[in-house]
């Protein structure tokens, strides 16, 4: 029978049991109780924040408190406690009371009398969630001309804010500016009444309506979403968007309730628009809120990649300086960090480093070795963001000595071809000294800049011959040195200044050679290289031709190829190092051997072993859970046998708990972060270091919530 609902065995038309009025299941009977929560609101469950409708009503009443049946009839279920938990219940008949401990007194089949029989009590979550209809088929107990008596409604539902996302996605149009198809999302809830959670209700109505630059309405208006019946816990996702929960109800108002909908604007003339959302409960209170808004052409342009142009000591900390770009409607800059040039995180975007800010300064930092990029994002509808900028590297100064990286290769609006210096800190890792990292352009813009006191500059031509500057020439040429790029002597003669640099080392103008089959060490401490894997198939610049009889400097050949062409020469002047051998040109079991002979001869340091036969990766697992966690976190390692430091970094860099380990076995490690150390921290990111002997093995963020 359509259109007619089954109550105490008669059949009654719906449109009766919408009007059928009842007191209120709680004493006093006869008058209004505080409504916790409204008819198809939000509910989490376990499928997530979004998982079904709230298919009743919550009626404020104190654990404890004695709840009645609102008609006579007979208990038809029961579920207690022991079965169903908090959510035990009562139902007489088509009304169920839920969040009740049942009376004993009471069994299936027994009479009850309306607001005279007590079916139970409530549990500690306070309330009565009141059913009005049979399982998947309940109607709002609130409603004008039947439901629950008395209740009077004063209160305005609210429209707090409207949103626009890309139709069945999470990315939101800026600048209510829109094109394409469009979700219009809103915020929206109803004052029931004062209670405790009155103000923060589901509402009963919603719906919009667009307008033109003149006020006319050109669409609309349409209410896909009107809550007197419940619906199928499947249409959900059409109705809630993400964000919402069992508090937080976020309308898709442009979507149908049984299926997908967006509001296309492909074919509208580009220009302003009004949105209007408007949402009513049922005592006709409403709530209307316009805001303006720009149909406009897609914009899929990204800005250029920003410049680096240095990262440098500053106090305890670093900072952090670029370039900036000049797109028009540039928006601002996203800062990516990392320790293992792997796993990236952001906590500064382009809210924070605004189109009008070119530099970054941390206070304070931590010893690690850290890496750092760069992009550009513009403020269109949607925003589009750049490529990458080079990889910067950073480590506070430690030691007696460090290494001053010099970019000399990326240039304004270039994608780096290989992350240069990003590779040099990997390697570099191992050695205890502080890195920093400027950009050639860095000499030409500022010329009192202070550069790191015993730092080496080592300068990366990559596998490009760019120019130099004659300032970066000018700050190297008495100074102990490390030039290493494939294409390093074209680029050092490309100025005038350079020549001259050039003629003062004795070396003439050799030309570039196909990359040998092998390169061999010539020179202590490279005696023994022997490398014949190449890779990256490209030429690179001979040294063989120099002036041996200048005496300035005494210097040889360290690098050969079978031939005895020579590709590095050293000198002890200095000291210096000229290298047509980049690190990527080599295998990577032989790259930190390659490394820790050149700094073994610029700083006269025996770091690390060249035993090239163990230079392989030790495999580790680090892991932890739960991420996120709160009281108890444990920190999950899986390694070979050794000696490890654990450390717990924040967000600055500083090291806020460290742990010293001993694994005997490859089976797991399981370590806890003690209590004294966890409620001590703030809530938001950390991260965990796993070093050996110095060198970072690992890395892994974690998430901690007060």
């Amino acid at each position: 029978m359509a259109g007619y609902k089954y109550l105490l065995g008669i059949w009654f038309p719906a449109t009766l049991l919408l009007s059928q009025s009842y007191n209120w299941p709680c004493q006093p009977f006869d008058q209004q109780h505080w409504i916790n929560g409204t008819f198809c609101e939000c509910r989490s469950g376990s499928s997530g924040n979004i998982d079904h409708f709230h298919d009743g009503v919550d009626i404020h009443l104190s654990e404890g408190g004695a709840v009645y049946s609102v008609i006579d009839g007979s208990v038809t279920s029961i579920g207690t406690p022991a079965q169903y938990g908090i959510n035990s219940w009562v139902r007489v008949g088509r009304y169920a009371y839920v969040h009740v401990d049942p009376n004993p007194a009471l069994g299936v089949g027994d009479d009850v009398s309306a607001f005279e029989t007590i079916l139970g009590w409530t549990n500690n979550w306070n309330h009565i969630h009141f059913k009005d209809g049979y399982p998947d088929s309940e109607i709002n107990a609130i409603r004008e001309n039947g439901g629950l008596d008395p209740l009077i409604d004063p209160y305005t539902p609210t429209v707090h804010d409207i949103r626009y996302y890309v139709d069945g996605t999470g990315t939101e149009f800026l600048n209510n500016q829109i094109h394409g198809s469009v979700d219009i999302i809103s915020r929206s809830t109803d004052h029931t009444d004062e209670g405790v959670y009155g103000n923060n209700n589901g509402i009963l109505k919603i719906g919009y309506e667009v307008l033109d630059s003149l006020g006319n309405t050109i669409f609309g208006p349409v209410y896909p979403f009107f809550f007197s019946s419940i619906p199928s816990d499947s249409y959900i996702h059409y109705v809630y968007a993400p964000g919402s929960n069992t508090s937080n109800y976020r309308y898709i108002v442009s979507n149908d309730l049984y299926s997908n909908n967006a509001l296309n604007v492909s074919n509208w003339a580009t220009g302003t628009y009004t949105i209007r959302v408007m949402t009513y409960d049922h005592y006709l209170n409403a709530d209307t809120v316009e805001q303006v808004i720009q149909v406009v052409e897609p914009d899929n342009v990204p800005p250029e990649p920003p410049t680096l142009i240095s990262i440098l000591p500053d106090g305890n900390g670093f900072t952090l300086k670029w370039l900036p770009n000049n797109e028009p409607d540039l928006a601002g800059y996203r800062l990516f960090f990392s320790y293992d040039m792997d796993i990236w995180h952001t906590d500064h975007d382009e809210s924070i480093l605004t189109a009008g800010v070119s530099q970054f300064t941390a206070s304070s930092f931590s010893n690690n070795m850290c890496y750092f990029k760069l992009t550009a994002v513009d403020n269109a509808s949607l925003p589009n963001e750049s490529n990458p900028s080079d990889i910067y590297v950073f480590r506070k100064e430690q030691g007696d000595h460090g290494l001053l990286l010099i970019d000399t290769y990326n240039h304004p609006g270039n994608t780096p071809i290989l992350p240069f210096i990003g590779n040099i800190g990997t390697i570099a890792a191992n050695h205890i000294m502080g890195m920093s990292t400027i950009h050639d352009t860095l000499f030409k813009m500022d010329t009192t800049i202070q550069l790191p006191a015993n730092h080496v500059p080592l300068i990366l031509t990559g596998i490009q011959n760019h120019s130099w500057s004659d300032e970066l020439i000018t700050h190297i040429e008495d100074s102990p040195f490390w030039i290493m790029g494939a294409r390093a002597l074209d680029a050092c003669a490309r100025s005038e200044h350079g020549i001259a640099l050039l003629d003062h080392l004795g070396y003439g103008l050799g030309g570039s050679i196909q990359l040998p089959d092998q390169l061999i060490g010539s020179g202590v401490p490279f005696t023994g290289l022997i490398i014949d894997e190449l890779l990256y198939d490209q030429g690179i610049d001979s040294l063989d031709v120099f002036n041996i009889s200048n005496d300035t400097d005494v210097f040889g050949s360290v690098i050969e190829d079978p031939s005895g062409m020579i590709v590095g020469m050293a000198s002890d002047t200095f000291p210096y190092l000229f290298m047509t051998v980049p690190l990527e040109i080599l295998p990577e079991n032989k790259r930190t051997d390659y490394f820790d002979r050149s700094i073994n001869y610029l700083f006269d340091e025996t770091a690390a072993s060249y035993d090239t036969e163990n230079l392989y990766p030790i495999p580790i697992d680090l892991s932890f859970y739960p991420n996120p966690f709160n009281t108890e976190g444990f920190i999950r390692i899986n390694t070979v046998p050794g000696t490890y430091h654990i450390y717990l970094v924040n967000i600055l860099g500083n090291t806020i708990w460290d742990q010293k380990i001993r694994s005997y076995d490859v089976e797991n490690r399981s370590i806890r972060i003690p209590s004294f150390v966890s409620s001590q921290m703030a809530s938001g990111p950390y991260f965990l270091l796993l070093r050996d002997r110095g060198s970072l093995m690992a890395s892994e963020k974690i998430i901690y919530i007060k």
